[in-house]
């Protein structure tokens, strides 16, 4: 178990580092194109999607929140105000079932397939992609697998073709060519695809996989490649075909259920309810059929939802060539928050919108002889309409540059989460905060841990400086906790005001800046493990003996004692606090400073006798009318 001090002192690394990124765009000369899991991911929300500023939402990997609908081997690790985190089941695994279609025709799967792909009798495995990460140190020769949808382009560069060679601020993986295809290496080819027995084409057909690694991240291709596999005469449609019939409208089949899998697989169960979705403003707000919520005054945004929308597919009509589906784009699963750094607040500007798509799917598949680039917007569907893209983001090197041209918001900077939940929002005056840092920004110079003063942590720590500049302009230095090169926690001014502020960390001659969201009040709770099991401590009173026990993921027995627990926060303010306990209220001893660590909080609760054998029992507290993450206990 972690101890306190450790969450406090830089090991509280419950959560993955956040990965770089930023929001997409395009220019540059087009050779060395920028992979979106890289210059994008950060924008993601917990259902790794996310959308340009015409507000199309849509997922260039993983479609993690659509696997958990159509339960694809995919298991619940938590749910808070972000949304739920997922993790891959461990096996035995069942094969994926279809995800959406490519512009080309054929299906989409997710990562599992048979181990043999002509015995449906065979293991159920995790398709692996071709690819591996080259092994180069300058960007002067593309790899063989890129010159088609490169040509005019050869495989050695001339120098005004080059890339930059790979270092800190360009590393491998920053772009598609930077990755080699190796027959053989993996189960699927250079399209992210093979030719397969499926359980809806028992005869075999040729399918694109979704590619992920053992812990669940993206693995590139993705989902499809920078080429198709098949002729892509499907797409954006704007007319329907006359001879078109309806499969699908209006909230119900206007006949049988077909066997046909391009008709039959399509995702409904959501058209007829209101898409959701969480603003970044104010996660602990929840999901609103209207988007962005609580949105500050003076802040632009692109995109939103001011009206509720109907989610998933709305309409399907086919004819002996193609299949037409209609969707808003809007999936029935809750979407977002969405994030960036740079932006104001660091909430993502860009928001989901209902876009009334209108998609066709061819119905007769066919290889290509010549194989076409899937360029960049919608490559595909997901069964719930909502858009598949590819792993372009839009941005590539300019060698007359040196740098990017396109994409946006690839500059080094550092991203801020609450240091207990380690989540993204915002964040409260007085409390703890985690930094972590963007393309090639460093936060300090040397790994130190502040040592706590009377009132507040030293003001320079590792060689490193914080200041926060709030919504009046005012500049407040901020007490370090802990500082090194790769993360740095702090705390935030007592005495900011609130709304937008920006956080400018300096050391070594440099300083990297990010934006936050100041509110009255936040809480975030400290957790043990990415599932939220709480830091701290029971108090147990046994005749009139009191004893301490530490919490673990083995149950707390009650046997009839008055018990406590004791946990830990940041963000609670001067606020009244309450709380529950496993669905009713909980007496609040206690909640305001601990008393040894500026900025942690501590809150003590009466367990209520009746939750005696409830099992898992989430704690939630709330200050200022804000609700803080889960986090739970096990009661016995």
């Amino acid at each position: 178990m972690k101890t306190l001090a450790g969450m406090l002192f830089g090991a509280a690394i419950l959560v993955a580092q956040p990965p770089p990124g930023g929001p997409g765009g395009g220019s540059g000369d087009g050779i060395w194109t920028r992979n979106a899991a890289f210059g994008e991911i950060e924008t993601f929300d917990l259902c790794n999607g996310h959308q340009p500023g015409n507000g199309q939402y849509h997922h260039h990997v993983n479609p993690v929140c659509l696997r958990a609908q159509l339960n694809d081997n995919i298991a619940t690790v938590s749910s808070g105000r972000l949304g739920t985190q997922y993790a891959e089941k461990a096996a035995p695994w069942s094969h994926s079932p279809i995800l959406g279609w490519a512009f080309d025709g054929y299906p989409v799967y997710g990562p599992y397939g048979y181990a043999n792909p002509n015995d449906a009798k065979s293991a159920v495995r995790r398709m692996k992609p071709g690819f591996q990460l080259r092994t180069i140190t300058q960007r002067h020769t593309l790899p063989a697998w890129v010159l088609p949808y490169l040509p005019n382009a050869a495989q050695t560069l001339t120098t005004a073709q080059y890339g930059p060679d790979v270092n800190v601020k360009f590393p491998l993986g920053r772009y598609v060519e930077d990755y080699d295809f190796v027959a053989g290496l993996g189960d699927l080819d250079q399209y992210n695809g093979r030719f397969t027995v499926t359980p809806e084409y028992p005869n075999g057909t040729y399918a694109y996989f979704v590619t992920v690694a053992d812990d669940g991240s993206p693995l590139f291709p993705y989902i499809i490649n920078v080429q198709y596999y098949g002729t892509a005469s499907g797409g954006n449609a704007p007319a329907v075909a006359s001879d078109a019939v309806d499969y699908f409208t209006s909230g119900a089949l206007t006949q049988a259920a077909s066997a046909d899998p391009q008709l039959g697989k399509w995702s409904f169960k959501g058209s007829t309810q209101f898409a959701t979705g969480i603003s970044g403003f104010d996660p602990s707000a929840g999901p609103s059929t209207t988007w962005p919520t609580n949105k500050p005054a003076g802040v632009n945004t692109s995109g939103g939802n001011a009206a509720p929308a109907l989610a998933d597919v709305q309409r399907v009509r086919y004819n002996a060539a193609n299949v037409f589906v209609n969707s808003n784009d809007l999936p029935s699963y809750t979407i977002g928050p969405w994030f960036d750094a740079t932006m104001g607040g660091g909430v993502f500007m860009n928001f989901a919108s209902s876009t009334s798509q209108q998609f066709r799917v061819p119905r007769a598949p066919a290889a290509a002889a010549t194989k076409a680039a899937s360029g960049m917007g919608a490559v595909g569907v997901w069964v719930n309409g909502v858009s598949i893209f590819n792993t372009l983001d839009g941005g590539s090197y300019s060698n007359a540059a040196a740098d990017d041209q396109g994409g946006g918001g690839i500059t080094p900077h550092a991203t801020h989460l609450s240091a207990a939940s380690f989540e993204r929002g915002p964040v409260a005056p007085g409390a703890l905060v985690s930094a972590f840092p963007e393309f090639n920004s460093a936060l300090a110079t040397s790994i130190a841990t502040g040592t706590p003063g009377a009132s507040e942590w030293p003001l320079t720590l590792g060689g490193a400086t914080v200041t926060v500049t709030d919504s009046t302009g005012a500049a407040l230095p901020a007490g370090i906790v802990y500082a090194s090169p790769g993360q740095l926690n702090y705390r935030i001014p007592a005495g900011p005001a609130t709304g937008f502020a920006r956080v400018a960390i300096t050391a070594g001659g440099a300083t990297v800046t990010g934006n936050v969201n100041i509110a009255a009040a936040y809480p975030g709770l400290f957790r043990q493990s990415a599932d939220g099991l709480i830091a701290g401590q029971i108090l147990r009173v046994q005749k009139g003996v009191q004893s301490y026990e530490t919490i673990t993921a083995a149950p707390v027995v009650m046997g009839g004692d008055e018990l406590y627990v004791i946990l830990y926060g940041t963000g609670i303010g001067a606020s009244v606090a309450t709380a529950t306990m496993g669905g009713t209220g909980a007496t609040v001893q206690y909640a305001g400073p601990q008393g040894t660590f500026p900025g942690l909080d501590q809150v003590n609760l009466l367990i209520p006798a009746s939750l005696a054998g409830k099992g898992k029992a989430t704690v939630v507290v709330s200050a200022g009318g804000k609700a803080s993450n889960p986090v739970y206990l096990n009661l016995q």
